[in-house]
Order: C-alpha cells, then sequence, then structure tokens
C-alpha cells in the first residue's frame, strides 16, 4: 500500500511533524510505502493529497487541514485517515479515530474503510460543517491573531469574549429544502458531524453517513441568551429547546436579511460571507475507521 502522510507542522502545539514520523515508522515497520509532505502555506495539504499515487492520505493536524485532504481526494478513489492534532478535532472524534499513530497504522494496513457524506458549499467540500455569523466571527479574529502560529483552547477566549460583547451579528434568512423558515437567524450551524461548531455539539442529532445535514438556527442573541444557550448545548435535549429552530435537510440556502452580509466559515476556516448554498454529497469519501461498510456504489444515495 502507498501511504501518504500530509502533515501540519503547527498542529498539535508544534507536534505535528513528531506525530507524522512516528506514523511514518509504524508504517514502514508494518511494510507499507510512506511519503511525508509538510505544508507551509494554507491550500497546501489540498494539492498534496490531489497528487497521483496514494491508496490512503493521512491528514496530521486538525479538522482544517482534514478538510483541505478530503477536498484534494475529491477526483480520487484514496482513503482519508486523520491522525488529529489540532484544536477541536471533531472529525477524527466521530470517526473514532485513534490518536495513537502505531493503532492507526494497524487499522490503515488492515484496510478498514467505510463511506461517509461530505458537505458542498460552491465547490468546496466540508466534513466537520459550516456555519454563519457567531462562530463565523471568532474563527476570523482566530485566524487573525493566530497568523500561522502554534494554537491552543487559549487562542478561542478572546475572540469569543470580544464577539459576544461586542459583535452586532446581522440577520440571516434560511431556506431549506425549498421551505423559507426564517429571516431573523443571527447565528447558523451546519453540521455533518454531531460537534459542527468545532469546540461544543451543534448540531448533536447528526449522523456523518445519513444522506442529510443537520442546521441549527439560533436568534435573539442577546448577551444573556447567548450564555444560556453556551450551557445548553452540553446537557441533552438541545435540539428540541423552543429557542432552537432544528432541522435535517439536503440542501440549504443562506441569505443576508440586512445590509451587511454575515461572516462564515467551514470546517473551522473563515469563507467569506453569505449569501451561500450548501448539498450534501451522500457516501461521497472513503476513511479509514474501525468500522467497515458497503462500497459507496453499493450505498443507498436517497436515504429515508
Amino acid at each position: 500500500m502507498n501511504v501518504r502522510i500530509v502533515v501540519n507542522p503547527v498542529s498539535g502545539r508544534g507536534k505535528g511533524r513528531v506525530r507524522a514520523d512516528a506514523l511514518r515508522k509504524a508504517l514502514l515497520e508494518r511494510g507499507q510505502e510512506v511519503e511525508v509532505l509538510v505544508t507551509r502555506q494554507p491550500g497546501d495539504a489540498q494539492l498534496f493529497a490531489a497528487r497521483a499515487g496514494a491508496d490512503c492520505v493521512v491528514a496530521v493536524g486538525g479538522d482544517g487541514t482534514a478538510n483541505e485532504v478530503a477536498n484534494g481526494l475529491s477526483a480520487s478513489d484514496a482513503s482519508l485517515a486523520i491522525l488529529s492534532g489540532g484544536v477541536a478535532n471533531a472529525v477524527a472524534r466521530q470517526l473514532g479515530h485513534s490518536r495513537n499513530p502505531a493503532v492507526l497504522a494497524d487499522l490503515i494496513v488492515a484496510g478498514k474503510t467505510r463511506y461517509i457524506d461530505t458537505g458542498l458549499c460552491g465547490e468546496r467540500r466540508f466534513l466537520m460543517g459550516a456555519g454563519a455569523g457567531f462562530d463565523a466571527a471568532v474563527a476570523a479574529r482566530v485566524h487573525e491573531r493566530r497568523a500561522g502560529k502554534k494554537a491552543g483552547i487559549a487562542s478561542y477566549v478572546m475572540p469569543i469574549l470580544r464577539t459576544v460583547l461586542g459583535e452586532t451579528l446581522p440577520r440571516i434568512a434560511v431556506v431549506a429544502d425549498g421551505e423559507i423558515l426564517c429571516d431573523d437567524g443571527e447565528y447558523v450551524i451546519v453540521g455533518n458531524c454531531r460537534e459542527s461548531a468545532g469546540v461544543f455539539a451543534g448540531t448533536p442529532e447528526a449522523e456523518i453517513d445519513d444522506g442529510l445535514l443537520d442546521i441549527c438556527v439560533l436568534r435573539n442573541l442577546t448577551f444573556w441568551h447567548t450564555l444560556a444557550l453556551l450551557f445548553a448545548v452540553i446537557r441533552p435535549g438541545f435540539a428540541q429547546r423552543d429557542d432552537v429552530l432544528y432541522r435535517k435537510v439536503r440542501t440549504l440556502k443562506l441569505s443576508p436579511a440586512d445590509v451587511e452580509a454575515a461572516p462564515l466559515q467551514i470546517d473551522g476556516d473563515p469563507a467569506g460571507h453569505i449569501p451561500a448554498t450548501f448539498h450534501v454529497l451522500p457516501k461521497a469519501l472513503s476513511v479509514v475507521t474501525r468500522e467497515q461498510s458497503q462500497p459507496a456504489e453499493s450505498q443507498s444515495q436517497d436515504p429515508a
């Protein structure tokens, strides 16, 4: 098997290369052919993943690195594996990926894969989810402050506080599967994973292979209401709250309901502003995981 390891060197508080080297050693010990490519700037991981010749491409980093690799594999039959080392690691957790390089090497060699859905916004795939409004404003501030440096949970504290205390969020019009849901959303979460908002489960009922996207719309985000929701999201029943608009959909369109357009993030990285349209691509990506599934062509593309 030809395995390509794509590593974000600043992931895992700068331990990305060390973790990639440990995985490389484990794979070589198991008789695999391995190459390691180190990213230097945004977009490198996608370009590295798109190169021909790999049976499996491993993303060593966080959800952003996994996103780039998944986009690079959009025209490939190679499988994606994730050796997590970012802040949130939401996709790796939902897939049950091990943080142990030796365990991941065993799964890669065993060929244990399953097919999962990917979301699509414009021409960009996403694995974890997307957000318009609150978390996109936070993501923009985090990336401004980080500027390629090592990141941790602490790097999100001040951007979150500044956004909660000082940000006036533009209203968002939401149309799901052709139905107008509202025109006063202030924070819209689009989830392919349960932890679609990265550090918390913004779409707690999402499944990564059900052929659907989950959406959560929050409105009237005063300071105290925002704090209440931040506490409520970690408890059961969040999706059923009266002040939460929650749906499972196949298509979604977000448009500005104000003069100012709300910011957008995809898999934790700033992605401009709405308007934006989202679709789901059922069983579109092969991933290495503990659970195996049928090949993509034998899976139902129109789930009930």
